[in-house]
């Protein structure tokens, strides 16, 4: 009896990280000019590469610990990503900039979604074209934790690393109007 208890207990156990672990998870965000970070689950393996126009070497394999995925999936559902739509296009013309894509599957929720120079605001809305908002920043910094601190962010925005609870300033050059984002 106490046997079949463990087996039960380790079976449940093995369940609930499962639950945690999305069925699918890609994403990757880049620079035209500059690093392209990629994501890839496989296996329940992380697959990450950091790319640049003059190197692309192979991917590093990460491997996030159970409470990592816990805090990872706690992120979304905070930010909440569920009501992003699935593209986000600025209505301006851009020539270069940022590109991404967030794809992830749960067995009780799922999202597809990605953008050039556009970033979803904390209701799913567009938010100003070229400024990534606090929900987009709070996607990154899950992502980053989930990888154990490796970069996933806008190469122009890695040198001035945002965290959800600091001020969003263009970069140089934009034009800029009031704007509410969370």
């Amino acid at each position: 009896m106490t046997r079949y208890l463990f087996l039960v207990g380790a079976a449940a156990a093995a369940n609930s990280l499962l639950a945690q672990v999305p069925s699918k998870l890609s994403a990757s965000i880049g620079n035209f000019s500059s690093h392209t970070y990629t994501i890839e689950l496989q296996g329940g393996k992380l697959l990450y590469s950091d790319a640049t126009p003059k190197s692309s070497p192979g991917p590093t394999v990460v491997v996030p610990s159970a409470e990592q995925w816990r805090t990872f999936r706690r992120a979304l559902d905070g930010i909440p990503v569920w009501s992003w739509r699935e593209k986000y296009r600025p209505s301006e013309l851009v020539f270069d900039g940022t590109h991404w894509s967030f794809s992830v599957a749960y067995a009780d929720r799922s999202l597809t979604s990605g953008g050039g120079n556009c970033y979803p605001d904390a209701h799913g809305a567009v938010g100003p074209v070229v400024l990534r908002t606090a929900a987009f920043v709070r996607l990154e910094t899950a992502i980053e934790t989930l990888l154990g601190g490796e970069a996933f962010r806008s190469e122009q925005e890695a040198e001035k690393p945002l965290r959800p609870n600091q001020s969003l300033q263009p970069t140089a050059n934009w034009r800029t109007t009031s704007f509410s984002d969370d």
